[in-house]
């Protein structure tokens, strides 16, 4: 049995809910790569990791015919890991540039010369890559010249009053006056909804 793992799906988060799933602990953190790993001499086919995957990144072959299909599956794979990794509403930054500490937001929206779209998110919360909306496509459907920022901040109390109720949440801001809320996830299977009323902006 050999697990595997599309790493053009994957974020390769430490996080991984998968490492935590596998009742064996054949999926742990590898260090010294900076990646998730496999030991498959410990993988009893239990298919935790599996069911764990929010990306749908993993598959367990039984046999060798099954592996080599999988394989074959993820090599022509049409994602790249460039189109992965680039910032999503709910999961964790991944250009610095965008980030903003709380205490730097109020002076931030008088300072701006243009609406400010604003994403407050918990790290340790975020959620899987493959799964969230790219934040250039809730740009793109913006008729509003934006400059956007994420803000990591460690609960709601922190943005009580903005009337935020949930994380991660998405606002739209025209000086001091929101004129757009988001408060919640939404999957990129649902990103028309989204998008579609941002849109009226």
């Amino acid at each position: 049995m050999s697990v595997l793992i599309n790493k053009k799906r994957c974020d390769n988060a430490k996080e991984c809910s998968c490492i935590e799933s596998c009742p064996t602990k054949a999926f742990y953190w590898d260090e010294e790569n900076q990646t998730i790993a496999v030991d498959n001499n410990l993988c009893i086919n239990c298919r935790q990791c599996m069911i764990a995957c929010e990306a749908g990144a993993i598959k367990v072959a039984r046999t060798e015919e099954e592996y080599n299909k999988i394989k074959q599956e993820y090599d022509t794979y049409a994602m790249t890991i460039k189109e992965l990794f680039q910032d999503r509403y709910g999961a964790s930054i991944i250009d610095e540039k965008y980030s903003l500490e709380l205490d730097k937001l109020d002076q931030l929206l008088t300072d701006s010369n243009k609406p400010l779209l604003i994403e407050f998110y918990n790290n340790e919360e975020s959620m899987c890559l493959i799964n969230s909306i790219p934040i250039k496509d809730i740009i793109k459907s913006l008729k509003l010249n934006v400059s956007y920022r994420k803000i990591n901040i460690p609960d709601v109390d922190a943005i009580a009053k903005y009337g935020v109720t949930e994380l991660p949440s998405l606002l739209v801001f025209n000086k001091d006056e929101i004129i757009y809320k988001q408060c919640g996830f939404v999957n990129i299977k649902n990103k028309e909804q989204i998008l579609k009323q941002i849109s009226l902006l």
